[in-house]
Parts: structure tokens; sequence; C-alpha cells
């Protein structure tokens, strides 16, 4: 049940982040969908599809309507309400099961011995004593982590809090031969200033980063930031101090009214922090599942490199010994956050080779998650997997298109173990949607086959032109 915030509750954020858990998805999965067109023509793909025999199943999905009625509890928001009702439907599933003694798909993403379990995209409190009352055990860390704090700013836990000197940070975990960025995390315009202050005086020359706390994606990342650049963002945040107190107690998303939790954090943290590397230089990520490394990947980053368009797997840009380090220094901090659900740590190289974190997400699957596991399910998934984004316009139908990709012989081919996975259908989105190209030739085999779609999907969508 991969949802969005209920702040970020609309029809874009909606298909893209429901979509992603679509080709993890087994067979006897269930999946909470959005009951919107491109998210059925998906559904209808990869049924239709030979992605594997353990793959989704029409049967397997929860349609809900994308704005559901406000619900009795008026505490209760659209993400929420949503998960309510996907358990509600999967506990009518098992009542019918119960009494007709048929096998019926699982709500999960995972299957644990313990049972069937719910795994959702930001798990909290709430959800999981909801998830209780139908025997489930919610899967994941939740927001409220005695350490890092809200998990929605778990970026802020890289560095120092100006404004709480005592709140723990990287600093205090072991991580080997890597390390953390300098830098500071800041509440206020004031403290953003200081921080700067500290750093160009500490470290002469140095070249700044200036990010949100809980962006994603490179989000919201002004990269070489000047002085000017601090100062436009300072006048912001106080604009925002100011207002702080006079904020209404929710914001209206279509029907619901979107109320803050009570722990969240008034005002978010902003991080002023060195900038490592630069663009086109090696940037890995580790992904982990609790203190275990999961994937080892590349990613691709845009030319001016704030923006991840995507990764490979796996990695081929740093040697064995600096993957064995950032592998270490990850399961060291899962160790000292005791950690237990997916995260991960993108990384880059400083001047001296070292491998820096400098970035860190935590609450919620990561975007490549639902590949590596359609991946590990194959017959033989030793092969190189990319995952990319491309954009389709608006109206574009699914079907047609890729029955053009398969008889072009794009199309993923289980017997090659080579071709063209397409993992999402977001028509229209300007952040288009996620393709995968595979080979088992490694991954210059497997860029190959993805410049090969692109070039067959410029054409195809000219000739609809």
């Amino acid at each position: 049940c991969w949802l969005p915030r209920s702040s970020k509750w609309t029809t874009a954020e909606l298909l893209e982040r429901t979509t992603r858990a679509v080709a993890a998805c087994r067979a006897d999965d269930l999946i909470a969908l959005p009951d919107l067109p491109a998210a059925r023509e998906l559904v209808e793909h990869w049924c239709a599809t030979d992605y594997g025999a353990d793959r989704l199943r029409a049967n397997s999905v929860i349609w809900f309507d994308p704005s559901p009625p406000t619900p009795p509890d008026a505490t209760a928001d659209p993400m929420f309400a949503t998960i309510a009702y996907a358990l509600e439907s999967y506990g009518v599933r098992r009542r019918c099961h119960r009494a007709a003694t048929a096998t019926i798909p699982r709500i999960a993403v995972t299957a644990p011995a313990g049972g069937d379990v719910l795994y959702c995209m930001y798990p909290d409190a709430r959800i999981a004593a909801f998830a209780a009352r139908y025997g489930l055990r919610c899967l994941g860390d939740l927001d409220a982590h005695p350490v890092v704090g809200s998990l929605q700013q778990a970026k802020s836990f890289l560095h120092r809090s100006l404004a709480q000197p005592a709140r723990p940070s990287l600093s205090d975990a072991a991580l080997g031969a890597a390390r953390g960025p300098r830098g500071f995390c800041c509440e206020t315009a004031e403290q953003l200033q200081d921080a700067w202050q500290r750093l160009v005086t500490e470290h002469p020359g140095i070249r700044l980063v200036l990010k949100p706390a809980s962006g994603s994606g490179g989000a919201g990342v002004v990269l070489n930031a000047t002085k000017a650049d601090v100062d436009v963002l300072a006048c912001e945040m106080a604009a925002q101090e100011a207002q702080a107190p006079l904020q209404p107690q929710g914001t209206r998303m279509g029907r619901f009214v979107v109320r803050p939790a009570a722990d969240a954090p008034r005002l978010e943290d902003t991080i002023l922090e060195e900038m490592v590397g630069a663009p086109g230089q090696p940037s890995p990520t580790v992904y982990m599942v609790g203190r275990r490394v999961a994937v080892v990947a590349d990613q691709l980053l845009s030319p001016c490199g704030t923006l991840n368009m995507g990764n490979v797997s796996p990695a081929a840009q740093v040697d064995a010994l600096l993957t064995d380090a950032m592998s270490a220094a990850c399961v060291e901090l899962g160790t000292y956050l005791g950690l237990v659900s997916q995260w991960g740590v993108d990384f880059v190289l400083d001047e001296h080779g070292t491998p820096v974190m400098v970035d860190l997400n935590l609450g919620r699957p990561n975007g490549s998650l639902s590949y590596y596991c359609w991946r590990a399910r194959q017959p033989d998934p030793q092969f190189a997997l990319v995952a990319s984004t491309f954009c389709l316009p608006e109206g574009l139908t699914l079907a047609p298109f890729a029955k053009s990709l398969k008889a072009a012989g794009r199309l993923w081919d289980a017997k090659r173990r080579s071709g063209i996975i397409l993992a999402q259908h977001l028509p229209g989105s300007p952040d288009g949607g996620t393709v995968l190209s595979a080979s088992c030739e490694g991954t210059a085999a497997a860029r190959h086959v993805l410049d090969g779609f692109f070039t067959h999907a410029k054409a195809y969508l000219a000739d609809l032109a």
C-alpha cells in the first residue's frame, strides 16, 4: 500500500507512488492502486506480458477511489483513510476465504514467516495500531524514530543541529573509512547565516550546497550555493517564521482537511553542507534492508548533478574496496540506528577518494527497491538492470506502445534475459515514468538496450504525431 503523504495527495503523486510497487508484487500479494486509467493500463500490461510466473495478477488489486469522501473520523487524512479502506478490503477477502476455504492473495510485498504484513510507505504508530486490528504487522521503521526523530527529515541526521546542539547526528556513529559531509541543520534564518559564516571561516574555499531536509530526488537542491543564495533563502525562512503562529490547523486537499501530525516539526530543517565531488563523478547508492546490504548501484544523474535520473546495478564506477567500505559504513549505521526495514544511502567521493554519505533515505522504500525485487524473482537473476525514466505524452495508451516494442524485439524476453520492462505508465508526467533495461551481458549491454528503447520510442511518437 505505497501511498504519497496526505500533504502531496495529487493524481500525479498517487500514480507515481502507488505504481512503483507493481513490479515488486508477486502472484499472492495484494496491492492498493487508484482507480485511474493509467493504473489500469499498467496492470493489464503486467498481467498480459511474460515478466515471470510470479508476478502481479488482476485479482490481486484493491482499487480505491483517489478522491474518497471524508470519513467520519475528523482527524483522518487521505493516506490513512485509503489504508483503512485497503485493510477493510483485505478483511473482507480474508472472511470470504475462511467461509469458502479458498486461497486468497496476501497483502504483503514480502512474506515473513510470521504471516501477512502491511507494507506502506510512511508507517507510523497510528497505522501500525490500525493494522494490528486485522492481525497484521506493519512492515517498516515507524516515523517517530528514537534517535533520528521524524524520519520525514532523516537528512537532518547527517549534520549537527544549530537549533538543538544535543541532538544526535551522523558524527555519533562509527563509519569506518566513510564519513558524513561537513555542514549544519538550521531551523531559522539566523541559524542559516551563522552556518554559512562558520563553514566559510573554518574551511576557506569550501563549496556549499543548500537543500531541504525532507527533499527527494534532488528537489530543492542548490549546488555551489553563494552568499546571495543563502540571503534569499534566509529571507524566505524569516517570512515563514513570522507566519508560523498564524498557520491554520489544517490544509484542505480536495475533500480532505489535512492536519499535521502532533509530533511534526513546525518548520522544516534547511541543510547547508559542503559540496563533495563534481557533476559526472561516481555517485553510488547502497540499498539496505535493516543491517544487510541488498544492492549497490550507480546513480544516473542529470548533467547538473542535482536530479536522479535512475540507476544501474550492479555498480561498476567504483572498485571493490570502495564498495566494501561503503557497505561496511551502512551496516554500522543500520546497527547504530536499529533499522529493520528498507533504506538507502547515496555516496560521493571527496578529493582524497573517501566515500562521503551525502543523502540518507529512511522511512519509505527507496525508488528502485521494487525493481530489484522483480529481478530477484527471475529464474536466473544474475543480469544487469538499468532503471531510467521516459516522458510519454498525455493520452498515450500503453498497450499499442508495448506491442510495438515487442514487434521490434525490444520488450523483455525471459529466454534471452534481455529487453525492456515497462515498470510504470505515467503519460503526461513531466518527470516521466520508470522504464527498466536488462541484459545478462552486463551493464554496457543493458545501457545499449536502453538507448535502443529511446530511439524506438521517439520514432513511435513521431509517427503518432
